[in-house]
């Protein structure tokens, strides 16, 4: 790894960490807010375990499917692929572990990523609605600061996967090529990891989006149509499963959803720069990282 390339590394990973340690700091202020009466706790809790029970199942169904399409790249890349001059790597087994291990931990990413984004979302529902009670500049302090939460940690994590797996890859250099040709190909094996992250985002998004509209038009029929009370009454056992998927669809999903766009943009971007090594060197790859690094501290 040359100097240019470890500098350039180290800001990205820095900063990633830094954003992640900003995420837990306005994590537990938002933990530290007052919950609200007895009433309003009974509520929230009913919904935090309707959108675990969701995600825990969704994420077994999307974790075994994760499994199974990974094993079919290994074995496409690793037994049927035919080796061109163009692969980053010649052994065909090699550039099948290099793309199965991308894409499992992008997977893993953005589950995480769509998790992190429902855990705090539905921890932060009560607690404005509790500070509204009081102020309204406590309310919307509350609300923009576990907003931050989410989206902080999804950039943070994408960015941290993508320059973390180049980063190691970077050690990995095959003998004989020296490091400014390695960092080449890095970019072409790591393409696995957004192809992985949009694979979990894909059922995420349409998995809690259809359950989100089914409760809402259901609990809607229900309660205005047919028991003739108001809507999002909590009167209506429906309702419940409404602001459940309210949650799972527009956080979980949305985290998911948001984080394989920021993987896939910078790998895509990456390998623009591989194509203008000849202008701009390692320069051109990392440029893209080292920009969404910079806006992180900036943010």
């Amino acid at each position: 790894m040359t100097h240019s390339q470890s500098s350039l590394l180290t800001i990205i990973i820095v900063a990633s960490v830094l954003a992640l340690a900003f995420a837990v700091f306005l994590a537990r202020w938002v933990l530290s807010r007052s919950r609200g009466t007895p009433e309003m706790q009974k509520i929230s809790n009913a919904i935090q375990q309707g959108a675990e029970a969701y995600l825990a199942r969704q994420y077994k169904t999307i974790g075994a499917l994760s499994v199974v399409v990974a094993a079919l790249l290994g074995i496409g890349y690793g037994f049927f692929r035919h080796t061109t001059a163009n692969d980053p790597v010649q052994d065909p087994k090699t550039f099948a572990l290099y793309v199965t291990a991308s894409f499992l931990l992008g997977a893993v990413s953005s589950g995480v990523a769509g998790y992190v984004g429902m855990w705090v979302s539905i921890r932060t529902n009560i607690r404005v609605a509790a500070a509204a009670m009081t102020s309204l500049n406590d309310a919307l302090q509350t609300a923009l600061r576990g907003g931050a939460v989410s989206g902080l940690f999804t950039v943070a994590m994408s960015l941290l996967g993508v320059g973390g797996l180049f980063a190691v890859l970077s050690t990995f250099a095959p003998v004989g090529m020296s490091a400014d040709q390695w960092a080449q190909h890095i970019p072409f094996l790591i393409v696995g990891y957004g192809f992985g992250a949009s694979f979990v985002a894909l059922f995420a998004q349409l998995g809690g989006g259809i359950y989100t509209k089914a409760a809402d038009v259901g609990a809607d029929l229900v309660g205005k149509v047919e028991a003739g009370i108001p809507e999002d009454d909590p009167r209506n056992p429906a309702v419940i499963a409404d602001l459940v998927g309210d949650n799972v669809g527009d956080c979980a999903g949305r985290g998911a959803d948001l984080f394989e766009s920021t993987a896939a943009e910078n790998i895509g971007a990456m390998i623009l720069g591989v194509l203008l090594y000849k202008h701009f060197g390692i320069n051109g790859i990392l440029f893209p990282l080292v920009i969404m690094a910079l806006g992180l501290i900036c943010s």
